[in-house]
């Protein structure tokens, strides 16, 4: 029995979201891998430009399509046209996909295999930390968003009752499909975005890309401690209010490490220096630019420590043997970062115009350490302090 339209659409979104699928998106087609339009390609350069020029563009303008193809006043009132360019586009859209996922495979055959090098500062825009990243963004980034489009617009094409698959859907759920599938195109074109950026941004501003969600965790964690500080804040729990004075005292000493780390995280990000214009690559090391991408990581976990004392302490059980160590630590995880970055990057901003920004990098740099050294001192003193009072 033939299929029809919308029953063929729902096979190839299946077919879609198995092939695309995280756990799958690196199974590559033989066939594929013969293909005379990307082997004639063959270097690496000529994989980027493909990847770049062509193929991002192409798939950015596919997703675009697919998305106002499926508008719903158009697929109610007149829905043959609208399902067969939807069958087109999801054609031209496997297509696409295949060939970027063979390209970057080529480019980087294997996560394993590709260690965060120390030695391969020489090797200019192909270091294997940019080639494990676009790996990293297509594979479990780019391929699930795939899927969760083909998902949703298989879902709104069953609702629609367009196809044979039984449907009680009222409208208002088929909007909130059509939301969902804008926000997933959306985010999709972030990736498509970052994954240019892989070949395209400065080492420092793509080690950064990766500190946006643990920044806004330090966000939350300095937050926190206002909070508790503050009588007047309503919490679920009067208790959690910091009472007595030496663990109050303690808070706020450790105001001034947050807020430092917020803005040491902050002055080097989208906003601060990697936005200045820092060439591409620089002499630094897949190694080195992992200790400056996974630094946020660090920082919030020992500040985490910090809070959790804090609270600990407010209970009558907290142990500041462990905070003092927390906040030494703390200090060492900022320095291999400041160096790198003093080291790297402030040395190549171009001084234009009598801006002098490499000196105002470099003062900042020693103003910042000077203030946390002062700032992680007068915590660690309070904190011996508090366990001398305690009876």
């Amino acid at each position: 029995m033939e299929l029809s339209l919308p029953d063929l659409l729902a096979c190839g979104f299946g077919r879609l979201r198995s092939k695309y699928h995280p756990s799958t998106a690196y199974n590559i087609d033989n066939a594929l891998a013969a293909d005379s339009s990307i082997e004639r390609v063959k270097t690496q350069l000529g994989l980027v430009d493909q990847l770049q020029s062509s193929l991002l563009p192409l798939l950015q303008g596919q997703i675009n399509s697919l998305s106002l193809a499926l508008d719903l006043s158009g697929l109610r009132d007149d829905p043959a046209p609208k399902l067969a360019l939807i069958l087109r586009i999801q054609a031209e859209l496997d297509c696409t996909l295949d060939q970027i996922k063979y390209l970057v495979a080529t480019l980087c055959p294997n996560l394993q295999s590709m260690p965060k090098c120390t030695d391969d500062n020489h090797l200019k825009e192909f270091k294997s930390y940019r080639l494990c990243r676009l790996r990293t963004k297509f594979e479990r980034i780019l391929s699930e968003q795939i899927c969760e489009i083909s998902e949703t617009a298989d879902n709104i094409i069953e609702q629609m009752e367009l196809s044979s698959a039984p449907s009680n859907s009222s409208c208002s759920d088929i909007a909130s499909l059509k939301k969902s599938l804008d926000l997933a195109v959306c985010g999709t074109s972030d990736t498509i975005q970052s994954i240019a950026d892989c070949f395209q941004a400065s080492e420092l501003a793509i080690a950064q890309d990766s500190w946006r969600d643990t920044r806004l965790e330090i966000e939350d964690q300095h937050r926190s401690i206002l909070m508790k500080l503050d009588r007047s804040t309503r919490l679920k729990r009067k208790s959690d209010h910091f009472v007595a004075q030496s663990v109050i005292q303690l808070a706020r000493l450790s105001l001034p490490i947050f807020k430092l780390s917020k803005i040491f995280f902050a002055k080097f990000s989208e906003r601060g220096l990697a936005r200045e214009r820092i060439p591409i690559h620089t002499a630094i090391s897949s190694d080195q630019i992992n200790i400056i991408a996974e630094s946020v990581d660090s920082v919030a976990e020992r500040l985490h420590e910090i809070e959790t004392f804090l609270d600990c302490a407010n209970r009558r059980n907290g142990r500041s043997d462990q905070v003092i160590t927390a906040a030494e630590i703390l200090k060492g995880k900022f320095e291999s970062p400041l160096f790198l970055v003093l080291l790297h990057f402030i040395p190549l901003i171009p001084d234009t115009e009598g801006l002098h920004r490499q000196k105002h990098y470099q003062d900042w740099c020693v103003t910042w350490n000077t203030h946390m050294s002062l700032a992680i001192h007068n915590f660690t003193l309070a904190a011996k302090s508090y366990t001398n009072a305690r009876p």
